[in-house]
């Protein structure tokens, strides 16, 4: 499915993720995935949103929200997440961004990619073999679903479905292929926003990437070193071949001072 930026649709279903920065578990603890939770529910009716879904797991979260008013959102998720970024640092005694780039979000323009969402979001702990069945993970809004619960809105979802029964009756519909396919779309979505918000920092575009080797090298180390992406991404990117990339960092690693070195050695 295309992916178009937010700012193209004013109103509608969006998929939002978050993760922490270079994949770290910040909702690792209990008491940090209700934190996130808790905010989450705090601040929702002080915007224009309907917070239909989530699913929050040890380092990333999925939020289903409905919103007419695409700004709003955008302020939700920003308050959200500044809130936590706050309290997790405060309390681990740390400081720097705890969240991987801006809050990445996905358009959904059919029933059908809907329905593949819900299932995806609810399905995330059954996938990843921390529970049996969706029901028995605490962090996200399955059980909501079923004791329809004030946590999100059940309404919306009767009226696309018909009921919330109807949607809990086909949740297992969606294949592993499907979920697999949403993965690698998610896993993108990320890496572009990683690479734009790179370029518009930079007052670059990719032309100049290709055509500056100062511009390439730089460019290469921020996704590889940084931003832990990986060096045949970047090849599919650009077109050329892999082993460019790799010389790339190469290059670039050689150019640091000793001390420099140090700070950037990948683990």
């Amino acid at each position: 499915m295309n992916r178009m930026p937010r700012s193209v649709y004013e109103k509608g279903f969006f998929h939002v993720m978050v993760q922490g920065i270079n994949k770290k578990y910040i909702f690792e603890k209990n008491i940090d995935k209700e934190e996130y939770l808790s905010l989450l529910l705090r601040y929702k009716n002080n915007f224009k949103i309907l917070l239909l879904a989530y699913c929050i797991m040890d380092n990333h979260a999925h939020i289903l929200i409905y919103t007419d008013k695409i700004d709003e959102m955008s302020q939700y998720m920003r308050i959200v997440n500044s809130k936590f970024a706050r309290e997790y640092n405060k309390s681990s005694e740390r400081v720097g961004y705890v969240f991987r780039d801006r809050f990445n979000s996905e358009y959904i323009n059919t029933k059908d990619y809907l329905l593949k969402c819900l299932n995806y979001i609810h399905m995330n702990p059954v996938k990843a073999k921390i529970v049996n069945s969706p029901e028995q993970y605490k962090y996200s809004s399955y059980n909501n679903f079923i004791k329809k619960s004030g946590n999100v809105n059940n309404e919306v979802i009767n009226k696309i479905f018909d009921s919330v029964e109807n949607y809990l009756s086909i949740l297992n519909s969606i294949s592993d292929e499907e979920i697999e396919i949403m993965d690698i779309e998610r896993e993108h979505a990320n890496f572009m926003i990683a690479v734009n918000n790179y370029l518009h920092d930079k007052k670059i575009s990719l032309i100049d990437v290709k055509i500056d080797k100062e511009i390439l090298y730089e460019f290469c180390s921020y996704l590889v070193k940084e931003k832990k992406y990986k060096q045949v991404q970047i090849a599919e990117l650009l077109k050329v071949d892999v082993k460019k990339v790799y010389y790339a960092i190469k290059k670039q690693k050689t150019k640091l001072s000793p001390s420099e070195k140090g700070k950037n050695v990948q683990k």
